[in-house]
């Protein structure tokens, strides 16, 4: 399994609607580790741009 978000580019989250820079907390605890599936920016991108977005994000 990935150990990194693919979302996470140059400290910007590209799940995010308004790109926003993760603090600290975020990325300790979803962006560099394997809980990122469980990250609720990307829950809520998955949500918003459907279930394929993310299989090809993959």
């Amino acid at each position: 399994m990935e150990e990194s978000c693919v979302y996470l580019k140059e400290s910007i989250c590209k799940a995010s609607i308004s790109r926003m820079s993760p603090g600290k907390f975020d990325y300790d605890g979803y962006c560099n580790s394997e809980e990122h599936c469980n990250c609720p920016v990307l829950l809520a991108h998955t949500l918003r741009n459907g279930y394929g977005d993310l299989l090809r994000a993959v």
